[in-house]
């Protein structure tokens, strides 16, 4: 029986190489050897792949090179696919509803990024109650007029997290974790907002109190941490009327996604004293930052590495083939679906 046919994005696995192995045994692996957006587009249009029945994409920066992945692209895709399998947990470069139309499942990797993404969230915390990333530039000056003048000068505005309120924008996975270390780690206390209201245990586990509205969430908070999908519904969620509602000298941090918050809004609040300081791992404009944001001493900006680390690395490997194994050959639903779910295909 012939193996079923995957087109591989980008590179092959860079690390669980005997998994890896044992997928190659099990499927026929066609390179996609991308470029563009448009000559993939004409690889598809032209079938130089042939059929295929599944895509794989091992690494969130594999297959970069053909986005967007909108319904033109979409429309060029051979009808034997069944499912793609992507590495990452956000899929906005890809139009997933017109994907779903052709009858394709898609898997992404959430939950393989949790860990490492709510670490980082705990060090913008952090960063942004002390005012640590102003403290190192200032000792990576190697001037002592500067060392002890930022010195001084932080003992004025950094404060221990401890009693302080985090408000939660979103309690999905790694807000949770986020919540869990802020609580019991940092003896933070937590108020939270989500469409979708936390069952009653994990309230408790958190000593969590839901609120009404991002602009309750706004007046309770010492500290806000965004951490929800970004689709049209969160694009610019936090807004002016968001930064109006807080305290003067509250803090925010960003794993999300950049165009959650917009980022204007989000500069004048800096400047007006509504926010004392931000943790920034995403930008609205990456890879670009704005110069303005670089030049405010309390802001702390990292590359979107949220989720870089070897463990979520293996993990994305590990979920993006199992995946496709269990649907392909084992006949059982995928572990991660996005957007509508499918029967899996018969097992071998």
């Amino acid at each position: 029986m012939p193996r079923p046919r995957i087109l591989l994005l980008g590179d092959p696995a860079r690390h669980l190489h005997d998994l890896w192995s044992d997928f190659q045994q099990k499927f026929e692996v066609i390179p996609a050897n991308l470029t563009t957006h448009d000559e993939f587009k004409q690889a598809l249009r032209e079938k130089r792949y042939g059929d295929f029945e599944a895509i794989i994409k091992l690494a969130v920066e594999n297959g970069t090179e053909s986005y967007p992945w909108n319904a033109d692209l979409i429309s060029h895709l051979p009808s034997s696919l069944k499912v793609f399998a992507a590495a990452g947990a956000g899929f906005d470069w890809l139009d997933l509803d017109a994907l779903n139309e052709r009858g394709v499942a898609f898997a992404n990797s959430r939950g393989a990024g949790d860990t490492a993404t709510s670490d980082l969230a705990l060090y913008l915390i952090l960063s942004v109650f002390r005012l640590a990333s102003y403290s190192e530039r200032a000792a990576r000056t190697g001037d002592p007029e500067t060392f002890n003048r930022v010195h001084l000068e932080i003992g004025k505005s950094a404060h221990n997290p401890r009693g302080h309120v985090l408000g939660a924008v979103g309690l999905g996975a790694i807000q949770k974790e986020i919540a869990r270390k802020a609580v019991h780690g940092l003896g933070m206390k937590l108020v939270y907002y989500d469409v979708a209201p936390a069952n009653a245990e994990t309230e408790k586990a958190l000593g969590a109190e839901r609120v009404d509205s991002l602009e309750e969430l706004a007046r309770r908070s010492d500290c806000v941490s965004v951490s929800v999908p970004y689709m049209k519904s969160t694009h610019h969620l936090i807004g002016e009327a968001f930064f109006a509602a807080l305290k003067p000298g509250s803090r925010i941090v960003n794993t999300a996604r950049g165009p959650v918050i917009s980022q204007d809004a989000l500069i004048a609040a800096l400047k007006s004293g509504k926010l004392l300081s931000a943790g920034l791992d995403v930008h609205e404009y990456e890879p670009q930052v704005s110069k303005e944001l670089i030049e405010m001493k309390h802001v702390t900006l990292t590359t979107h590495i949220g989720g870089v680390a070897i463990e979520t690395f293996h993990e994305f490997e590990r979920l993006t083939m199992t995946n496709i194994d269990r649907f392909l050959l084992q006949g059982k639903p995928l572990l991660t679906p996005a957007g509508k779910e499918f029967a899996p295909s018969s097992a071998a």
